[in-house]
């Protein structure tokens, strides 16, 4: 076993640990939840990780990005979240596609690298990136690869797990004028939340409001559910159309499904 592991024990066990370690999960954006999540997938010993990001941190990202710091400004988030992978485990197979995701480059995305096509996939592109997730979550159904991506809402997070025969993301989610449908998608908003700062951005106007514990939290629900699949099957994952949400400054938590919302 690998040693930087060994406290994993107990919550999991070494045949466990295993199939974690034989996992390829591709995480498709690295920004706030998906930076996080990847660093969680690196310290729970997961042995394959493809990264695709375009952008580079900015001062504005620091609020809730785990490699923004003063010191990284101007910098490729994929190389800074890479190397911080690395750093929780040299050994650690990871490959990272810096033009991020695209249409001409979806296929070679979730085929993997080195004879090790990708397993689960984290969709956390910037809601800028409608078209992007379009493409990702189109290949996903085509191979029948699980895809989840969960946003983060102020001091929690809403979850959402696309299995195959889920119906499209673009029939979901995005409006005729190519925005996503975000009321749509996010199950509910905190009490404590500026209605005109939501409402501006619903509107298309305006930056999505959000903090660290967002960030965390998407980015635990993510990884948790990816666990999931591996230890007990696809089967029991949380999947469309069914709805994770909580929110920890009101103490929420909702199992829900979009049918009846």
């Amino acid at each position: 076993m690998n040693p930087r592991f060994q406290r994993n024990l107990g919550i999991l066990d070494e045949e466990s640990m295993q199939k974690v370690a034989d996992t390829h999960v591709l995480v498709a954006g690295v920004g706030g939840a998906g930076g996080q999540c990847a660093v969680d997938l690196a310290r729970l010993g997961f042995g394959w990780v493809t990264l695709a990001d375009f952008d580079v941190y900015e001062v504005h990202n620091a609020n809730r990005q785990i490699g923004s710091f003063d010191s990284t400004l101007g910098q490729h988030k994929i190389e800074v979240v890479g190397n911080m992978c690395q750093d929780v485990n040299p050994e650690l197979r990871l490959r990272k596609v810096a033009e991020g995701v695209t249409e001409g480059n979806i296929d070679s995305l979730l085929s993997g690298f080195d004879g090790k096509p990708v397993d689960y996939v984290v969709e956390a592109i910037d809601i800028a990136g409608a078209r992007a997730k379009e493409w990702l979550h189109q290949e996903c159904r085509k191979r029948g690869t699980v895809v989840m991506t969960a946003l983060m809402l102020g001091f929690g997070a809403a979850l959402h797990v696309f299995q195959p025969e889920a119906p499209l993301y673009e029939d979901l989610y995005i409006l005729p004028d190519g925005r996503i449908d975000l009321p749509k998608i996010i199950p509910g908003l905190g009490s404590y939340v500026v209605r005109e700062h939501w409402d501006a951005c619903f509107a298309g106007r305006g930056h999505a409001p959000t903090c660290i514990v967002g960030a965390t939290t998407a980015a635990g629900m993510m990884v948790s559910e990816i666990m999931r699949g591996i230890l007990l099957g696809r089967d029991e994952m949380v999947s469309y159309p069914e709805y994770l949400y909580v929110d920890f400054f009101d103490h929420r938590y909702i199992r829900g499904s979009v049918a009846t919302a």
